[in-house]
Parts: structure tokens; C-alpha cells; sequence
């Protein structure tokens, strides 16, 4: 069963200093194998840094070649890891830089291989660090890199505080919590489960300053596939860049608002890939029982638009709650660090219960809200909203499924499938991302220019 909390008068959670820090391009030089890599990807995401090299000590590369790309890099920060090959990379990282202003180096390994190379870059005063494998040594790596980010020793990093709202939620509710945070320079993904497990990912890519980076990595066509009409490349990518010029400017028509809504899905389809690449298992946070939106898709005039961008860009497979923090407030009263789990969960604004349906045949779903019940017949391939008054109550065969003390929205039945897939061919797209959006009610007026 999955519950929400009712809405809750607001909760002076006083004034904390909450900012996205400086951006950090960190190179990543990996001896031993895969897993190695894939250690020093995730302390990449969790830390916001900018992964700007990859290398491993078993590419084919010289040493010649391999100080060049270091140096091409401009890395702020570069992560050795111990193991085979390491001391090649060690010897790439003295002749990229010499005597010369240097990056901050740190050196992440088990105590034997980490004082070897500890001992071959003396000259660049590197630093010692945990295991990049271990839980300790990420986090501890994760420390430090923050603290390079961090403007003021005060500050709070805004994907610092998304992380520890999310560990809090589960906490207070004891359910697993994903909270997607997407700004106008940063998108931050942090899940956290009941039992304690949980992980955290951000990247430099979002709907306002950044929104150029989202096309530079995933290209026009991807962002241009999620518009619910035709709309010629050169226009679409002259309104991208404007919003990175503008990132602070309120959608001011359907076009521009169906734009910042593509931007954030795949500003999330690039967090959730950089996860992937590092290895790190999607699965549970398909099956979260709660999501919270953040920033500026929180944001957004109705509540059914950061509702259909989420379901959109993590395609959830389960039944779950989405809430929305609009004003931050949860992200505050977590970073003040003086909230108990109660109040945490208190500060959510649940907007919808979404059932994640893929009936082989039309299957009966009732809702019962304070109007009475209502019964829905769903289609495979339909999305259906159903508006709620008070509590809620969702039944399907007869068994208590879902139930919520209020929600801003209401009911939502997504049938269109998982994975969610997009027809290639406008001809088929437009009309399919037009029905979603009628059926929400997502944009002022559909087509507007």
C-alpha cells in the first residue's frame, strides 16, 4: 500500500544559505580493472564534479600521450586509483605537470599501493584517500571534492541538501524515496531506501544556464522529440540557447514552457545514463514508492507538468506518490539540520498517486475521494487523469491498492508501457505527446507559439 501526507501548514524553517558551488573538472586516472573505473564514475556523480578524462593504466597509450591528454584536460582535480598500471599513470601525472601549477591530486588505494604512489608524487603534494571501492573511501572522497565546490565553509551545497532530504524522507516515511532536483545549472538524482541503502548523482546540466549542455551531450533531436508539435531545428535550437542567455526568465508562451519541460527530461535521462555507466543499479529506483520534485519543475504553474516530465524521463513501474517541493523549503529545513523526520515529511506537497498499469486487456480501476467513488476502465497505451477532492482511495480487483490524505492533482493511470517509447516519425509522435498532454492538461493551449 502507498500512503502520502496531507498538506501541512507551512513550517518556518529559517534562513539557510543553499547554493549549487563552483563546478570542478576532475580527471579520473584508474589503475586495475573495470570495477575501479566504475568506482571513481560514481564518486564523479556524487560529488557534482565534471568528468573532463577518463583513463585507465591498461589503455594502449604512451606515457607522451598520456601527459598531453592530461594536460589538454584542465582538470581542477586529479583522482589517481590504485592498482595494475597505476605507477605509469603516477609517472603521466609528474611529466604533465612538473614543476609547474598543478591541479590537486589526490590518490585513492589501499594503504601499501597508495603510499607507493603517495611516495612517486611527493613533488605535487598529493593527497592520501580511502579506497574509492570501499563505501568509507566514497565518501570520504565525496567530502573532499564538496569542500573544493563549496564557496564558503557555511554554504550548503544544493546537491549536498537533495541527498540528505532524501535519506530523511525515508527515514520519516519508510519507503523508498527518489527526490529529482533539476535548476537552471544543475540536476541532482538521490535515492535512499528504508533500510538504509541509498546513492546520489548529480551532473552540470539543466533548463536555464546550463540548458546548451543538455543539447550539447544528448543533440537537438532528442530534446526535439519530447515537443507536442512541429517545430524546424534552427528555431528550436535559437530558443534553447536563449534560455542559457535568459535562464532566470519565466516561460513566456505553450512553445517555451513544452521547451524547459524536454530540457529537464533529458537533463534526467543524462544523470540516469552517467549512473549506468558507473554501474549503478536503476532498478530500485523504478520501484520507489515516492518521488519528490525539486526546483524549477517544482515550480512550474500546474502540477501536472513536473508530473508527466518525471514519469517521462524515470519511467516509474509501480504504484508511487509524487510530491512536489516548490519553494525548497524541504531542502531548507533538511540543510538547518534542526527538523525531526515528522517535520520533514510534513514540509511535502503531494500532487498525484500514479498507477503504473500495462493491462494486456481493458482493466477496472475505482477511486474513491470525498466526491465518491469513481470508476475508470484503462486501455493498454492510455494515460488517464482522474481530479480528487480529500482522501483517496485507489482499488483495482477489488484490493486496496493506494491511498492518499489529499493530493493537489489527483489520480494519474499510465498505461503507455515500459520502457515508455516515443514514435520516430512526427507524423506519430506529435499526435501520442499531444494526447498525453490533453490528457493531463499539461499546457495553457496546445500549439501556442
Amino acid at each position: 500500500m502507498t500512503s502520502a501526507t496531507g498538506l501541512a501548514a507551512p513550517v518556518d524553517v529559517g534562513e539557510v544559505r543553499i547554493t549549487v558551488g563552483r563546478p570542478i573538472r576532475l580527471a579520473l586516472l584508474v589503475g586495475g580493472d573495470v570495477a575501479n573505473l566504475a568506482a571513481a564514475r560514481r564518486v564523479a556523480l556524487a560529488s557534482c564534479a565534471d568528468t573532463v578524462l577518463a583513463m585507465r593504466g591498461a589503455d594502449r597509450t604512451t606515457l607522451i600521450e598520456r601527459a598531453s591528454a592530461l594536460r589538454d584536460a584542465r582538470a581542477d582535480v586529479v583522482l589517481l586509483v590504485a592498482g595494475v598500471g597505476a605507477d605509469e599513470l603516477a609517472e603521466a601525472i609528474r611529466l604533465a605537470y612538473g614543476e609547474a601549477a598543478h591541479p590537486v591530486v589526490l590518490v585513492s588505494g589501499p594503504d601499501r599501493g597508495r603510499a607507493r604512489l603517495m611516495g612517486a608524487l611527493a613533488a605535487l603534494s598529493a593527497e592520501a584517500a580511502p579506497p574509492a571501492a570501499s563505501s568509507y573511501g566514497r565518501d570520504a572522497l565525496v567530502a573532499r571534492l564538496r569542500a573544493l565546490r563549496r564557496p564558503t565553509g557555511d554554504a550548503i551545497l544544493r546537491d549536498e541538501s537533495v541527498e540528505a532530504a532524501a535519506r530523511a524522507l525515508a527515514v520519516a516515511t519508510s519507503r523508498a524515496v527518489v527526490i529529482v532536483d533539476t535548476g537552471s545549472e544543475t540536476t541532482t538524482l538521490a535515492f535512499s531506501a528504508a533500510d538504509g541503502s541509498s546513492f546520489a548523482a548529480s551532473a552540470h546540466v539543466g533548463v536555464g544556464a546550463n540548458a546548451d549542455r543538455v543539447v550539447a551531450r544528448a543533440g537537438i533531436d532528442r530534446v526535439r522529440r519530447w515537443i507536442p508539435r512541429a517545430v524546424d531545428t534552427p528555431a528550436l535550437l535559437d530558443r534553447v540557447f536563449n534560455r542559457a542567455r535568459r535562464p532566470e526568465a519565466p516561460p513566456g508562451s505553450a512553445l517555451t514552457l513544452a521547451l524547459e519541460m524536454a530540457i529537464a527530461r533529458e537533463s534526467i535521462a543524462h544523470v540516469l545514463a552517467e549512473c549506468e555507466r558507473a554501474g549503478i543499479d536503476l532498478a530500485p529506483v523504478r520501484l520507489a514508492t515516492t518521488i519528490v520534485c525539486c526546483g524549477v519543475p517544482a515550480a512550474w504553474p500546474r502540477p501536472q507538468q513536473c508530473v508527466l516530465a518525471v514519469l517521462d524521463a524515470l519511467a516509474p513501474e509501480t504504484l508511487l506518490v509524487i510530491a512536489r517541493d516548490s519553494d525548497d523549503a524541504l531542502l531548507r529545513a533538511v540543510g538547518q539540520g534542526q527538523r525531526t523526520a515528522g517535520d520533514v515529511s510534513a514540509l511535502l506537497r503531494p500532487v498525484a498517486i500514479v498507477a503504473t498499469l500495462s493491462p494486456r486487456r481493458p482493466q477496472k480501476i475505482t477511486v474513491s475521494d470525498a466526491s465518491g467513488p469513481v470508476q475508470a476502465e484503462v486501455s493498454r497505451g492510455a494515460l488517464t487523469l482522474i481530479p480528487t477532492t480529500g482522501a483517496v482511495e485507489l482499488r483495482a480487483a477489488g484490493t486496496t491498492k493506494a491511498t492518499a490524505d489529499t493530493l493537489e492533482l489527483g489520480v494519474v493511470l499510465d498505461a503507455r508501457g515500459r520502457p515508455l517509447a516515443l514514435p520516430p516519425r512526427d507524423a506519430e509522435r506529435i499526435p501520442a505527446l499531444s494526447r498525453w498532454t490533453t490528457a493531463l492538461g499539461v499546457l495553457p493551449e496546445a500549439g501556442a507559439s
